[in-house]
């Protein structure tokens, strides 16, 4: 599915940051340490540079799905955070009064409806599949491929009970 990057976004975003802190941090070692590199001085640069776009990359994906979220509706962003942010704090303290009524055949049907506002999102303001594996320089090309084939419980963590009750049909 074309929309497998947005699910490895929505799924990181949680740690989108540290992630991005930590690239940081890998290109400030390797330019401190480049005088010991064996490559050449040009390929050490393009690989730091690479390096500092995906940090931006990630700082900047991050800002989006933040401001994505001050436009969705209370159900919406409680949806977010069942399926892909799934920070337990938050859906205990936030959402712990929160009632999701519906079928769980509704219940799907509203999360692939989100997916899809989502996908339109970042499409709208410039990402796509391959721009954002490109500018995240491969970081999430795994994770997107896992999502792709189908093994999307490789790209998180499974729950052991499930915390939604359905309505029936």
């Amino acid at each position: 599915m074309k929309d497998d990057y947005v699910k490895a976004i929505l799924y990181a975003y949680p740690s989108l940051e540290a992630i991005g802190e930590a690239v940081g941090v890998s290109a400030d070692n390797k330019a401190f340490l480049s005088y010991r590199d064996p490559h050449s001085a040009e390929s050490v640069a393009e690989e730091i540079l690479k390096e500092i776009v995906a940090r931006r990359a990630l700082s900047e994906l991050s800002a989006l799905v933040d401001t994505m979220l001050q436009h969705c509706t209370e159900e919406e962003l409680f949806l977010f955070e069942y399926k892909y942010f799934r920070r337990k704090k938050i859906l205990a303290e936030r959402f712990s009064a929160f009632s999701l009524t519906c079928s769980e055949r509704s219940y799907f049907r509203k999360q692939n409806r989100l997916l899809r506002k989502a996908a339109d999102y970042f499409a709208r303001n410039g990402w796509s599949q391959e721009k954002f594996l490109e500018e995240t320089n491969g970081l999430f090309a795994r994770v997107v491929s896992a999502i792709g084939e189908g093994r999307e419980g490789a790209a998180h963590d499974l729950r052991r009970k499930r915390g939604l009750r359905y309505s029936s049909d």
